[in-house]
């Protein structure tokens, strides 16, 4: 079934259109989290691509509460002023996590079309270009991704399916046979694979419509961080568009810029709270407690076979720190207001 429907009080949102200026052809919404010099390395690689363009860069500083503003306003005078031009600093007075922080910046400014591109990022020679020039030509898609890489051009996995039930199981078991044999339920899609029908594309650096962003809403600000970059996509699916990679378009992104949550996974240690309150959100919004339950359910049975290989005499290899623990503490705190959305779309339950 759909996906459900986002409740109607997040269905517009409201932008502030600089007095006595046309809309912006693109207004690129960059949010920083004490990430001062990331920020800078990111505006150096941007900024000479919006020469031209009625364009616009817009940094939200996230209450650092690290004098990142003062730090940035210090560097952008130091920049000639046909750089400095390009760029907005803003201040938010809380961090509403990753969605706040991007609804702020789009809020600032009316553009045609929207980039938001994380701070720990370098964009590629010609990539914006190639992306507005993509999506100016297809006005089915509704949400356009680069090819992102690390700094030596190693390609990242950044296009994906839906998370569901089943994908929840592959990432309990970790084995490489049930990875195999479902492997078109697993949530990551290699650059290597045939053309699939893409579900989401990582919000690391990500092109929208801003005809389509009022007409969905605001990305939704319960997510702190992670999985708000899923929900977002499936609601621009569900509206009719497609969601799309431009391999021609590089972005290098450095990962973890300001979360902890991708350095503690590596390390398997104890991923933060926030990380798991998000996906627990996403599933009950997904299809409800029911649907949450059983995706804790399939990590568990998948977790279960991947520690069975001890009985083979062979070691199940690392996991993080607590992430049983944790999986079930979403479940049991849920939270009240999802319920309530939920119940209101008449508890659809979307296919895993």
């Amino acid at each position: 079934m759909d996906f459900p429907a986002f409740p109607p009080e997040m269905a517009a949102i409201k932008k502030q259109t600089m007095e006595g200026r046309a809309p912006l052809k693109l207004a690129v919404v960059i949010v920083n989290y004490c990430t001062p010099d990331l920020v800078q390395d990111c505006l150096k690689s941007l900024v000479p691509q919006l020469s031209g363009l009625n364009a616009q860069a817009v940094v939200v500083d996230n209450a650092s509460g690290d004098h990142s503003i003062e730090l940035l306003e210090h560097w952008l005078k130091s920049c000639p002023a046909a750089f400095s031009t390009k760029i907005r600093l803003c201040a938010s007075s809380v961090n509403g996590g990753f969605s706040a922080g991007n609804n702020f910046g789009m809020s600032q400014v009316e553009a045609e079309y929207y980039l938001l591109l994380n701070s720990d990022t370098i964009v590629r020679p010609g990539a914006i270009s190639v992306l507005l020039s993509r999506m100016e030509g297809d006005r089915t898609i509704g949400a356009l991704g680069p090819r992102l890489e690390y700094l030596d051009g190693q390609q990242q996995v950044s296009r994906f399916r839906r998370r569901g039930v089943t994908s929840e199981l592959i990432r309990g078991a970790q084995i490489e046979l049930v990875t195999k044999l479902l492997k078109y339920k697993n949530t990551p899609i290699e650059l290597n694979e045939p053309d699939q029908e893409l579900d989401w594309v990582s919000f690391a650096c990500v092109l929208l419509r801003s005809d389509i962003v009022t007409q969905i809403g605001r990305m939704d600000e319960s997510f702190f961080m992670y999985f708000e970059d899923i929900e977002y996509c499936l609601r621009i699916k569900r509206a009719g568009y497609s969601i799309k990679q431009e391999l021609d378009a590089r972005v290098v992104h450095l990962r973890g810029g300001t979360s902890s949550v991708k350095k503690n996974g590596n390390a398997r240690k104890r991923v933060p709270a926030y990380f798991y309150r998000s996906r627990s959100r996403y599933f009950l919004l997904l299809g409800g407690r029911r649907k949450l339950f059983a995706a804790n359910l399939a990590w568990c049975a998948g977790r279960i076979l991947r520690l069975s290989k001890c009985l083979l005499g062979r070691a199940p290899g690392p996991s993080i720190s607590g992430e049983w623990r944790d999986l079930w503490l979403g479940f049991l705190s849920g939270e009240k207001g999802t319920n309530k959305r939920v119940s209101a779309y008449g508890n659809q339950v979307a296919q895993s």
